[in-house]
């Protein structure tokens, strides 16, 4: 049985299938499950935890991480998106995003760099030799420490022992280690690792300029870091958002150091 954070009791299987709707997975869900973003913010303050609740992340990395995944993994659904010629500062964009979602507009220039990226990634073959026999955007939620946590493995082999995540970078694929720490995607694969009950975890990382490729596994140690955050964001959480005074305890939270 899987309880979410606002009480609601949901039978795994039927949350699972209930999660291929991304109004669900990433609106209901997004506020009443943990996931590894919320957990970073977690880690970063629970100000910013709080605010990430009220605020839709629709930065243009994410938007390119979209359009990336979608034009690697699951092409035929580019077809279900609204794409605009021009800029997003043209009425025509503006009006389709009312409609339609900022989730479901595109520019035509968003989508043709998507495509050249998924295009060197279809032509390497160790790449796409990673990519096959896998099963692709797989949901799953899972029960850690009490706290409901949610995930979607961009691909997964069937024996569901390896997930493999794409990651874009603006630096050299050779530096993708320090992206790795600065953006905590230990904490990820780790999480990720522990929801799925997967034995490798696997980041396959594209270079968005010269497209070059990179294949990273995930060391133990650089596991058991991500491991310990996943459970130092948890704590955050139970620390300030499942005490019966909880906005007092969030406004009055201090940092302190000694410089």
């Amino acid at each position: 049985m899987i309880t979410l954070l606002n009480g609601e009791e949901w039978n795994e299987q039927d949350i699972l299938a209930k999660m291929d709707d991304d109004s669900f997975y990433y609106g209901h869900l997004g506020k009443n499950a943990l996931s590894s973003s919320a957990l970073k913010k977690l880690l970063e303050s629970p100000k910013a935890y709080q605010a990430s609740l009220r605020m839709s992340d629709n930065s243009q990395a994410l938007r390119d991480g979209q359009l990336v995944h979608l034009s690697i993994l699951e092409k035929h659904k580019l077809k279900d998106l609204v794409i605009i010629e021009g800029t997003k500062a043209r009425k025509e964009y503006k009006e389709a995003v009312a409609q339609y979602g900022e989730r479901n507009v595109f520019t035509e220039s968003e989508v043709n760099n998507a495509y050249w990226i998924a295009d060197a990634v279809h032509q390497n073959q160790e790449a796409m030799y990673l990519l096959s026999d896998c099963d692709y955007e797989v949901p799953g939620v899972a029960m850690i420490e009490g706290i409901a946590h949610r995930a979607k493995a961009d691909a997964i082999t069937k024996d569901r022992k390896v997930i493999i995540d794409i990651k874009t970078t603006s630096s050299k694929v050779d530096d993708f280690k320090w992206a790795a720490k600065n953006f905590n995607y230990a904490l990820q694969a780790s999480l990720y690792l522990k929801i799925f009950n997967a034995e490798e975890f696997i980041f396959l990382v594209v270079q968005k300029d010269t497209k070059d490729i990179g294949i990273f596994t995930c060391s133990d140690q650089f596991l058991d870091y991500g491991a310990m955050d996943v459970l130092a964001g948890i704590q955050a959480y139970k620390n300030f958002f499942l005490q019966p005074n909880s906005e007092e305890l969030i406004k009055n939270n201090v940092v302190r150091g000694i410089l």
